[in-house]
């Protein structure tokens, strides 16, 4: 396996790169070493996790040399207790972008995207290298998922080339036709 920082070789079970001391992330599922916090796996799409929490090793936490004391409020001024939010829902996109082109499709579930058929035509009919019949999309839970067609010129996901339906979220690159730039948004 090679350390996506400094492109040096490190042991596959390796939690950190021996060279430089950079995390290892992993894909949770395909156990596919990726380039970092915050990035998904270029075979399903999940969002990576280091290593370390993968092996199921304690977490690394800094302790302060002198632990403050508890401090109790003064009698007849009660504190409120602090509120803690809840974990947001991710929320799937609602349209992809091709800022180049100046597009901008709302996503509907099961719609087919192509520069002759599909009820994108009228927007994507100019764009030469995408296929007439090109690619279609579908909602699944917190995410998008979109099929290529049998495309002249494909289609990707962050890269990923799409020879199996590809699920995207919001901030992910939609590539259509190896040229044309979506963002999910």
């Amino acid at each position: 396996m090679k350390c996506f920082n400094c492109k040096n070789e490190i042991e596959d079970d390796s939690l950190y790169c021996d060279q430089c001391g950079a995390k290892i992330f992993i894909c949770p599922d395909c156990r596919v070493p990726g380039k970092g916090e915050g990035k998904r796996c270029g075979r399903c799409g999940r969002p990576l996790v280091d290593a370390a929490t993968l092996a199921g090793a304690p977490a690394v936490k800094m302790v302060d040399p002198a632990p403050e004391q508890p401090q109790t409020p003064p009698p007849g001024n009660p504190q409120p207790l602090p509120q803690t939010p809840a974990p947001e829902t991710p929320q799937p996109p609602t349209r992809l972008v091709c800022r180049a082109e100046n597009i901008t499709l709302n996503l509907v579930d099961g719609a087919l995207l192509g520069r002759v058929e599909g009820i994108y035509a009228p927007q994507l009919g100019r764009l030469e290298y995408m296929s007439a019949r090109h690619a279609t999309i579908t909602r699944s839970g917190d995410c998008w998922v979109i099929a290529d067609e049998g495309s002249r010129n494909g289609t990707a996901v962050n890269g990923q080339w799409c020879y199996t339906p590809l699920p995207f979220r919001k901030g992910d690159v939609v590539r259509i036709a190896n040229f044309y730039d979506f963002v999910a948004e």
